[in-house]
């Protein structure tokens, strides 16, 4: 996995490098994610599935292979977000666009939102550029990569404050938090039960026929569920071919 921090940090524009520190970060939380909701599993999260990288050709297209991509992207987007709400960044603060608007019967947007919009473009600039291919496999991999990031936006929370007099709560100022990073994990871990197969016909490559018909079935499915191609493997017997 760590070759894969390493393609993190090598693969976006050298302006983002400002931003290594953080995604190798969370990347490593996303590692660790992984290991912690599958403890008691008999698929483990071991080292060897944490390759991000497809160019190996070893990569299995299973729900753990998307969970994997999942949590990892969910780590990048999080952390991101934190230390730039945390004054890390020089160029990002806290998201105030709302500031100030109507949110809702007696509050009203304002405080200090996590910046999450600048977590899922810096996070998707880094995580989706080890995706070079155009096949199923690709597609199924960046498909995964956006439901880590749609994660991290779905688990966000509102916190209020109350104003009025002598402590009345007659109007409130809302702003939205990252929740905890567990929170993000328990979350997944309940898209991973529920993935969906995606039952493409055997051959699907690189044809500009091909990436169309690849495109138009992922783009039917909510970026927000896991997607796997293959079955996984019964974890419970040996395989030395995969390494289980």
């Amino acid at each position: 996995m760590y070759r894969s921090v390493n393609n993190f940090l090598m693969t976006g524009p050298k302006a983002y490098l400002i931003y290594s520190s953080s995604v190798a970060a969370g990347a490593q939380s996303g590692i660790e994610e992984c290991k912690y909701q599958f403890a008691w599993d008999r698929w483990n999260c071991p080292e060897r599935a944490l390759q991000l990288s497809t160019h190996s050709g070893l990569r299995s297209a299973n729900r753990e292979t998307a969970f994997v991509h999942a949590i990892s992207s969910a780590g990048v987007m999080y952390t991101l977000t934190r230390n730039c709400s945390l004054g890390d960044f020089d160029n990002c603060g806290c998201d105030e666009t709302r500031n100030g608007q109507l949110g809702g019967q007696g509050w009203l947007w304002g405080g200090c939102s996590d910046n999450v919009g600048f977590g899922e473009v810096i996070s998707k600039q880094f995580v989706d550029a080890l995706e070079t291919g155009q096949d199923a496999r690709a597609a199924m991999n960046l498909h995964n990569n956006e439901a880590g990031r749609k994660a991290v936006k779905g688990t966000m929370k509102r916190t209020c404050k109350c104003h009025g007099v002598s402590g009345s709560c007659t109007t409130q100022t809302c702003w939205l938090q990252l929740p905890e990073f567990r929170e993000v994990g328990n979350y997944l871990k309940e898209k991973y039960h529920k993935a969906l197969k995606v039952d493409l016909l055997k051959g699907a490559g690189n044809s500009a026929a091909s990436r169309g018909a690849i495109a138009e079935t992922f783009s039917s499915i909510s970026k927000k569920e896991l997607v796997h191609l293959e079955d996984s493997p019964d974890y419970c017997l040996e395989n030395r071919t995969l390494g289980l």
